[in-house]
């Protein structure tokens, strides 16, 4: 990509012959610095309007610097590789070749931009990796309640056997609330209940 940039010119004052501090242009609408990617124009080559004199690294892409006008390049102020912000010095130009020697050892006034040194970006570091997660715990046995044991039996009261071969035998509990009545029927009862006692002693019956 070629462009004609408009160079911000600096003229300063001193005892030098007269001289022109061309700072680096902006080459493009959101360029804030650029690297010199190399010369095109060496200390003390000519140049013509239109000619290339360096190329420039920007954000976007690497950009001719084109010249304006005629001119010598006395001093370049700015060595391929370097970082140089816009408006920084990036060289002395002169209009008589016979100046050129009097800016061997030219320096930018104090107060002037230095050109830094490009530097290539960090690497970012590598995303830490994500531990694995130890697995969880298995659930604990959900407890299981014992079945109630059986209530024992109840031991239901012996009945003893009839007595054999006496159809008429009645029995009557020992505890029984029964009035005390007199006659016939009393009496069977009474032999037979003195009968159960001495056959089979008393139960309660």
């Amino acid at each position: 990509a070629q462009r004609a940039a408009s160079s911000p010119i600096r003229r300063w004052l001193s005892a030098l012959p007269a001289h022109q501090v061309v700072g680096l242009p902006a080459l493009s609408p959101t360029m804030s610095s650029g690297v010199i990617a190399s010369w095109k124009v060496s200390e003390g080559g000519s140049y013509a309007a239109g000619d290339v004199i360096c190329e420039v690294e920007t954000d976007k892409a690497t950009v001719d610097f084109e010249a304006q006008d005629d001119g010598i390049v006395a001093k370049i102020l700015a060595e391929a590789g370097n970082e140089v912000g816009v408006g920084s010095p990036i060289m002395v130009i002169v209009e008589d070749e016979k100046d050129i020697g009097a800016f061997s050892d030219f320096e930018p006034p104090a107060g002037a931009p230095t050109p830094q040194k490009s530097q290539a970006a960090p690497e970012p570091a590598p995303a830490p990796t994500a531990s694995a997660s130890p697995p969880a715990p298995a659930p604990a046995p959900t407890p299981v309640a014992a079945a109630p044991a059986p209530a024992p039996p109840v031991a239901e009261p012996a009945v003893p056997p009839a007595a054999e071969g006496d159809p008429t035998l009645v029995f009557i509990r020992a505890d029984a609330e029964l009035p005390l009545v007199k006659g016939p029927l009393a009496s069977i009862i009474s032999q037979q209940k003195e009968k159960y006692h001495s056959k089979y002693g008393i139960t309660g019956f």
